[in-house]
């Protein structure tokens, strides 16, 4: 857990930060100059607050009124920065090796190299490798400093698209398995949306919300914070069956492996009965049905009710719950030409191919 209180001068206002971040992923979000990267600047020691206090895992690491201020080596914190900034002259294992602060006595360097998938690179130079390996050995040599907390200060941004699906999956993987809390920063939403529905936002200075991402997109005075970003629906999800045959992975959700099914494209990975998965689906890829339709190549075709619906200009989403809450965005005439609102029965409809997966 990490509780931040602290008043932080910038050039053009003051970061004002008083929020507790829990354990999982929390995503930062909010446009570019509104004081992300300062907050986690402050949080690992880079920047000094004028007032207030940082406390990390019960420990206090900043305090005005204590005088503490525990220098950065010794916060026990990974950060990754946008642009990786390994020492170029190191091969991949020198870098690693260069955020160990003790004896590997357990292992844990080859831990690291077989969740990030770096053991071919190990002794390549960082211009011999890809933007994607880059950018996990960076965040391999944070993890080897045994943090208690990993900031990632926009890790996709430097990315292409086939790089930043790349990444996603090994962040995912490292929570699961090192369970720390990591904070990201990123001003695009729908890369923080495919690690975490936590978010925290922010604009100039002040956090406006601080709740899961279904929440937030109910407060009407945070529309704006949101509008021109397309909303993207993340789900967790169990194999339920694999079809090599045909390509097709069957998933479940919840704890009856048959209560909510959908059926989506195999992915580059190979999934197995009972993996975890996370899968994205865009709100504009869903179509709404006040009936199943049995002659159609949709092969998703989910039963929910309409729990909510969000007026975005001329736009309508409808969250409707279908064992998880699902964003649907269709237009105002065809909610009034459909004649559904809130508590209607509904069924949800997209195809395997509008499916990304990650995990």
């Amino acid at each position: 857990m990490i509780q931040v209180d602290i008043q932080l001068k910038r050039d053009n206002f003051d970061v004002v930060v008083q929020e507790t971040f829990g354990t999982g992923i929390t995503g930062i979000f909010g446009p570019s100059g509104s004081g992300k990267t300062s907050l986690l600047n402050a949080i690992c020691g880079l920047a000094k607050p004028e007032r207030g206090s940082i406390c990390i895992s019960g420990k206090k690491v900043f305090s005005i009124e204590e005088k503490i201020n525990i220098p950065v080596q010794q916060r026990r914190i990974g950060y990754v920065f946008q642009e990786g900034r390994l020492f170029p002259h190191l091969s991949v294992e020198k870098n690693l090796r260069y955020g160990m602060k003790a004896p590997d006595g357990n292992g844990m360097f080859n831990k690291v190299v077989e969740l990030l998938k770096l053991g071919h690179i190990l002794q390549s130079k960082p211009a011999k490798i890809s933007g994607g390996e880059r950018q996990r050995t960076a965040i391999g040599r944070a993890l080897l400093s045994s943090p208690e907390l990993l900031l990632l200060d926009e890790p996709f941004s430097a990315l292409d698209v086939s790089l930043r699906q790349q990444i996603l999956p090994f962040i995912l993987k490292i929570q699961q398995t090192i369970r720390i809390p990591i904070l990201v920063v990123s001003h695009d939403i729908s890369d923080l949306l495919k690690l975490t529905n936590r978010l925290c936002l922010l604009k100039q200075g002040r956090v406006i919300g601080h709740d899961d991402y279904h929440v937030l997109l109910r407060r009407p005075e945070l529309q704006t914070s949101f509008s021109s970003h397309s909303l993207i629906n993340a789900v967790t999800m169990t194999v339920a069956r694999v079809d090599e045959e045909s390509g097709i992975t069957t998933l479940s959700y919840g704890e009856k492996e048959n209560w909510i099914k959908v059926v989506c494209e195999k992915s580059r990975l190979t999934y197995r009965k009972g993996d975890q998965i996370k899968i994205f689906i865009s709100s504009d890829d869903i179509a709404l049905s006040a009936r199943r339709l049995p002659y159609v190549t949709i092969q998703n075709q989910l039963e929910g009710v309409i729990q909510d619906v969000i007026e975005r200009g001329n736009i309508r989403i409808c969250i409707v719950n279908v064992g998880f809450p699902l964003l649907v965005e269709i237009t105002a005439e065809s909610l009034k030409r459909m004649d559904i609102g809130i508590g209607y029965p509904v069924w949800c409809l997209f195809k395997s191919v509008a499916i990304d997966v990650a995990g």
